[in-house]
């Protein structure tokens, strides 16, 4: 993630989202970020300090209860999105993981900064309701699971390279496959150069898939 120096654009994007119109109370102070293909914009074991417009771009939002198990929730956000709402009320909230799935720009409020006041914001705390009701229509509408691959390789990655994979029984249940289906992924991984196949059942994470 990286801060653009660009006013212009900055301004453009407020000026085209018409971002202004959801605050009554205060006049805040945008900054414009960027974030890359495959960039996380939130996740759970590293809280954001931003509220942030999604204002360009295409994200992957999904959850992954435990280390195998993950479920996508919505693959993109066409129009303006609001990441933030839920984290604004509750601290204590841990968010889903948010990617960025193309270059994806955001306006950015830093989130200690301007909490308070935007509590006291209605028309600022209406447009967080809409949000959260439009993230849980959408969440009951499309939460479907991800393709096997796509889990196994979000799992490996919470890997360190040259930690060894076993219980491959135990792993398939946990993601709802077979195991005959888990280790022809795993297969593939091996034919990749993401995993070496050590032994039967074992196997061991070479790089970062």
């Amino acid at each position: 993630m990286e801060t653009v120096n660009n006013p212009r654009l900055r301004d453009r994007y407020l000026q085209e989202r018409r971002i202004l119109q959801h605050f009554s109370t205060c006049v805040p102070s945008f900054l414009l970020l960027h974030y890359l293909p495959g960039e996380l914009l939130t996740n759970p074991f590293s809280p954001s300090r931003y509220l942030q417009f999604v204002v360009d771009g295409d994200l992957l939002l999904y959850d992954m209860p435990d280390e195998e198990s993950a479920f996508m929730i919505k693959a993109s956000f066409n129009d303006v999105g609001f990441l933030g709402d839920v984290e604004l009320l509750d601290a204590k909230f841990v968010p889903f993981f948010v990617e960025a799935r193309t270059d994806v720009y955001t306006l950015a409020l830093y989130l200690d900064q301007y909490q308070q006041t935007l509590l006291q914001d209605p028309v600022f705390l209406r447009y967080v309701c809409l949000s959260l009701a439009a993230k849980l229509s959408d969440a009951v509408a499309n939460t479907q699971p991800m393709p096997l691959k796509e889990r196994v390789s979000r799992a490996l990655c919470r890997f360190e390279v040259g930690d060894t994979i076993s219980d491959i029984a135990r792993r398939a249940k946990n993601l709802n496959v077979s195991s005959r289906q888990l280790l022809r992924v795993l297969k593939d991984f091996c034919g990749e150069g993401v995993l070496a196949h050590e032994k039967k059942g074992v196997y061991r994470l070479l790089r970062k898939p």
